[in-house]
């Protein structure tokens, strides 16, 4: 009647037979020694069942009259609310009120024969690349960081060629690989960004492009160092013709200088930068500053595809960086995010834990068991990405997004990861 070699199998087994009516509602269940051996499983895995089916209600325990089928009359206990640590999301109190943008945009219908870009929009963000002392190309808008990444390597790679990337990396990045056919060659990255090495192997296997976060890099949070940017520029002088994508993707909210590893002479680049982070993920609008080769190849695609953005998203991002209070209101996500993301690290330090977080809104915590140390969040009421999401070759962690977490919170959270690590080092060793 019961059956499963883990946690997850044995409960289901249980809610499988109690629907069914196999099981009956106050009915004895074995006690977790006597199941483990019928079961051939460790006492844990039977204890870990029971436990699931204890916090959803359907199994209630007696003390030494074992555990039974909960009665009908039994309330499930409530459920746990749980903290969305997973979502990578900005804080939406941060973010600009967009009921009022919209109600003051001014808008006018765009016709087919019009250009597909707003050249105030692209007047304002040209100058912000200027004033951060960046290389000037061409200036493009995609609906997104990753529709322009994708829009530029299927403009000038063919499938199968490698591509490389940062390890861990943004989890877009690994499903754009997977999905269209590029080969990842992993650069590892620590918390300057990609190191000197990862990026010098990828290039010697051959990557005919290469995708690099010079800021806030997502998960790990690492940005370069004037000594690391030297380093990175020095491998990628010896492969001039290699297509350079840079996501800036926390460019106006980061605590770092803007860098690039764009040089005179490079025929292929792009530097991408996207307004989810500081205006709304929902604002499907990024920047592209490519040299003219490549924006060239690039916008051969046609305007009604990839290529059109609507004028009524350019204008309401036009309306908020060209607003009085702009300028205050980046200022304010900027350091809240910091003081957010300082108060985690040193939450979790403080409990011996350590974490990779200098910049952005994500924290990466290197772990043993990555789906376990989930898993066990979860049943406490977090909810965090396991690293597998974002990993190629880097060992296991978790991803957690501080953007909304306050001090007591970062503590609470500190406190409940402590207690799920001690106990998987007595496990484990048992």
């Amino acid at each position: 009647m019961i059956a499963g070699r883990t946690a997850l199998e044995i409960a289901e087994s249980i809610r499988s037979a109690v629907d069914a009516g196999r099981l009956k509602r106050g009915a004895l269940l074995p006690t977790v020694r006597q199941l483990a051996d019928e079961l051939g499983v460790n006492r844990n895995t039977v204890a870990a069942a029971y436990k699931q089916l204890s916090d959803s209600g359907l199994v209630e325990g007696r003390g030494r009259q074992g555990s039974r089928i909960a009665p009908d009359t039994a309330p499930p206990p409530p459920a746990p609310s749980l903290r969305d640590l997973a979502g990578g999301n900005p804080d939406p109190a941060l973010l600009p009120d967009m009921t009022a943008v919209l109600r003051s945009v001014g808008w006018h219908q765009r016709l087919y024969e019009d250009p597909p870009d707003d050249p105030e929009l692209l007047r304002l963000l040209g100058h912000q690349f200027a004033l951060d002392e960046l290389p000037r190309g061409q200036l493009w808008l995609a609906s997104g960081t990753f529709d322009a990444v994708g829009t530029i390597l299927h403009k000038l790679l063919a499938v199968g060629d490698a591509v490389g990337v940062e390890d861990p990396c943004f989890m877009t990045t690994l499903g754009l690989m997977r999905q269209v056919g590029y080969v990842p060659l992993a650069m590892p990255v620590d918390d300057e960004g990609v190191t000197p090495q990862g990026l010098r192997r990828a290039l010697e296997k051959g990557a005919k492009a290469v995708i690099v976060t010079p800021r806030a890099h997502n998960p790990v949070g690492g940005s370069w160092s004037l000594a690391r940017r030297s380093a990175l520029q020095e491998v990628m002088r010896d492969y001039p013709d290699v297509l350079l994508i840079e996501d800036d993707h926390f460019a106006v909210l980061s605590r770092f200088p803007p860098m690039t590893l764009v040089e005179p002479g490079r025929p292929l680049w792009a530097i991408v930068r996207s307004v989810s982070k500081y205006i709304g993920p929902d604002l499907r609008l990024a920047v592209v500053n490519s040299s003219h080769e490549l924006t060239r190849a690039s916008l051969t695609l046609s305007a009604f595809t990839s290529r059109w953005v609507s004028s009524i998203l350019q204008k309401s991002v036009l309306s908020v960086i060209a607003a009085p209070g702009y300028r205050q209101l980046v200022a304010t996500a900027a350091a809240t995010y910091d003081r957010r993301r300082e108060d985690v690290i040193a939450a979790l330090a403080g409990r011996g834990i350590k974490a990779h977080g200098q910049d952005g809104i994500n924290v990466w915590i290197p772990v043993d068991d990555e789906q376990t140390v989930a898993r066990r969040l979860l049943d406490a009421g977090w909810t965090v990405r396991t690293g597998s999401l974002f990993r190629v070759a880097a060992p296991p962690a978790i991803r957690i997004t501080i953007s909304a977490m306050t001090k007591p919170l970062a503590e609470e959270f500190a406190r409940t990861l402590e207690a799920i690590l001690r106990e998987e080092v007595v496990e484990r060793g048992a």
